[in-house]
């Protein structure tokens, strides 16, 4: 079983009634305050080893107010996932993916702030179906940086997705737009990482099986520039199994 090394907390908050008495804190907040505050104490002090999953930065959001869209991968909602940080497996986390940021952010015990997660400290994780690994090698032929993948064979498929903004200045003030989801695509072969845009591109990196591919897309009615995601990884299990029943 994984275990934590330690269990020091660097969050840029602290609960400031840990240090004071019952009677001290019921002078300075509300009873309903009083009661929140409780039920985050007790359940801070359940976590045990849990609580090193809180190990990060508070997350700051944006400066100027969105206009439209949201940052987050899938869904600005938050959503239970798995996260394996600091050499430990933490499982049900309540957290999101910061796609602009680069940036896996996780719900703080007082159900509102959020903690973002320190990169270096995460090898993998997965939200919303996906599972995400996290590439850090500087020396390999892929900018570092989490990516989805989105399939494992002989041949490996990879997606680094992100969003861009637009800033926007109006006598209302300055407003953020959230630009559409874009995704960049990876096969990892003996290897070696490439990136593909096109079927073309996936077919050099195959290299043998063209043909076959070709028509099996072609008979398949899968098209590329619809739905570039679904094609290559329908073309990379086609090639496996190709390749397998030799």
């Amino acid at each position: 079983m994984l275990r934590s090394t330690g269990l020091t907390f660097l969050v840029v908050f602290q609960f400031p009634f840990l240090n004071f008495s019952v009677a001290q804190i019921k002078n300075e907040i509300s009873p309903e305050q009083l009661i929140v505050r409780n039920a985050a104490s007790v359940y801070f002090q359940s976590l045990g080893e849990q609580s090193g999953i809180y190990r990060g930065t508070e997350y700051t959001g944006y400066p100027y107010r969105l206009k439209s869209g949201h940052q987050f991968f899938e869904s600005a909602d938050i959503s239970n996932g798995s996260i394996y940080y600091d050499g430990v497996l933490y499982e049900n986390v309540p957290m999101r993916l910061d796609i602009i940021k680069d940036q896996l952010v996780v719900r703080y015990v007082d159900q509102v702030s959020g903690i973002s997660l320190h990169n270096e400290k995460i090898d993998f994780f997965s939200i919303h179906n996906h599972h995400f690994i996290h590439i850090k090698d500087d020396n390999l032929n892929i900018p570092p940086g989490f990516y989805d993948h989105v399939y494992d064979g002989g041949i490996d498929v990879l997606v680094n997705r992100s969003k861009g903004t637009l800033k926007e200045v109006s006598v209302e003030g300055n407003f953020i737009t959230i630009l559409k989801q874009k995704n960049n695509f990876f096969l990892k072969k003996e290897g070696v990482y490439y990136q593909v845009e096109s079927s073309g591109s996936v077919l050099k990196v195959l290299g043998s099986k063209q043909k076959e591919i070709q028509e099996f897309l072609k008979k398949s009615n899968i098209k590329f520039r619809k739905d570039p995601e679904n094609a290559i990884v329908r073309m990379v299990k086609y090639y496996d199994l190709l390749t397998e029943s030799k």
